[in-house]
């Protein structure tokens, strides 16, 4: 995945170097955090997660928001399975899932630890806690449906 992000990143630049050798593209500006091109967690593996992207600042951006969905996505799952498990169960459900986000932390940190120190960090370590965190959602997605069906 970072190499996929790396060579995108890499040609981008090198294809806005090589255009503005030829001439001097208007100034644009940024666009705002909350557009609707924004990168899904299960896409980050795909061309182009990012479109619209031209700095390291909107990657890290970009990579954000999918950090923020997947971990919305995952509390209203977790919230909905809370609901359904019975009393017993929730004291393990909240341990596992207390567990879970420790191995999410170090899993990403490992991913990551090439890039720590650098700009394109807080972006891999996003686009890593995206798609553990999507995993995750879909994981407790199936025990939520076995539950519901039982």
């Amino acid at each position: 995945m970072f190499a996929l992000l790396l060579s995108l990143f890499c040609a981008g630049a090198a294809r806005a170097q090589a255009g503005a050798a030829a001439t001097q593209p208007a100034a644009q500006a940024p666009p705002p955090a909350t557009t609707t091109a924004q990168a899904d967690p299960d896409d980050v593996d795909r061309e182009d997660p990012c479109p619209g992207a031209r700095t390291q600042s909107e990657l890290n951006g970009c990579a954000a928001r999918a950090r923020d969905r997947a971990d919305a996505e995952l509390n209203k799952v977790y919230r909905e399975l809370m609901k359904e498990t019975g009393t017993a169960e929730r004291a393990q459900l909240r341990a596992a899932q207390l567990a879970w986000i420790e191995f999410r932390d170090a899993q990403c940190d490992y991913e990551s630890i090439g890039n720590k120190g650098g700009s394109i960090y807080p972006m891999v370590y996003s686009f890593c806690l995206a798609k553990v965190t999507a995993a995750r959602a879909r994981h407790l997605q199936e025990i939520l449906r076995e539950q519901t069906e039982q």
